[in-house]
């Protein structure tokens, strides 16, 4: 007999006591009190949350947040992390000598959004692990990462598109498999993000109109049908598929 898959925390990140989100854009909390943050040490930050758990070299902190400027760039990174420390409420950041990364006593919304939609990919969106999916994860798969970030840092452009990867493939089947457990909101999250993707994706159309339906919102579900056809005309010059034809034609029976 196979053994259960261990489930990632299910707990609300928002709650932590200590949280670092970078869904859509960065913002540290303390006991739930939102904490400002310069813009340095903005940039450590993200760029060590984005790592977690790992822990990376101080020189290579150094590189991507460009503190190689003026002066001493490993004294510039240890006042960082002193601001930190005597502004936050909490230490964010523990390390040696060579190396640091974020302190395990936080919690990154990122982190724990991928850990998630591994879990879903790997265990094939079995229903156990479909039902057991946190109310969080599916408004998280919505965002970008740190969909504001102003700075001309290498490093984040490819994280930024292997998150838009990740969340997109596990919004693809999550959407369906939400809805065939019964959890109409939650599919309907997921399928609203699907068409902010890519509009003219006709399967996240099904499974919003369905799960409207499901809802009790008959009159929605219609008026996104008509939506959806409208947009079919227009940009391909085709109608609905027969199976959303026939999710409508179901409201009249």
């Amino acid at each position: 007999m196979g053994t259960e898959p261990t489930m990632p925390c299910d707990d609300d990140p928002a709650y932590a006591p200590n949280l670092l989100r970078l869904l859509p854009v960065f913002s540290c909390a303390h006991n739930g009190v939102r904490r400002m943050v310069a813009p340095l040490p903005e940039r450590v930050l993200s760029y060590l949350a984005v790592a977690y758990p790992t822990w990376v070299s101080r020189d290579a902190v150094i590189e991507a947040c460009q503190l190689d400027g003026t002066g001493d760039p490993r004294a510039r990174l240890r006042q960082v992390c002193w601001l930190l420390r005597s502004r936050l409420g909490f230490d964010p950041i523990v390390g040696d000598r060579q190396r640091i990364g974020i302190s395990p006593t936080c919690r990154v919304d990122h982190h724990a959004a991928q850990e998630w939609c591994r879990l879903l990919l790997e265990q094939g969106f079995a229903t156990t692990v479909v039902r057991a999916v946190p109310n969080w994860l599916a408004p998280a798969l919505s965002h970008p990462l740190l969909a504001d970030w102003s700075w001309d840092d290498a490093w984040l452009q490819p994280v930024q598109a292997r998150w838009d990867v990740l969340r997109r493939e596990t919004l693809d089947h999550l959407s369906g498999s939400l809805l065939a457990a019964g959890r109409h909101q939650q599919a309907l999250i997921c399928a609203h993000a699907l068409i902010q993707q890519d509009p003219l994706r006709e399967t996240a159309w099904e499974v919003l109109i369905e799960a409207l339906i499901h809802s009790g919102q008959r009159a929605e579900a219609r008026a996104q049908f008509d939506r959806l056809t409208s947009m079919l005309s227009a940009e391909l010059g085709v109608n609905p598929s027969d199976s959303a034809h026939r999710l409508i034609a179901d409201l009249y029976r």
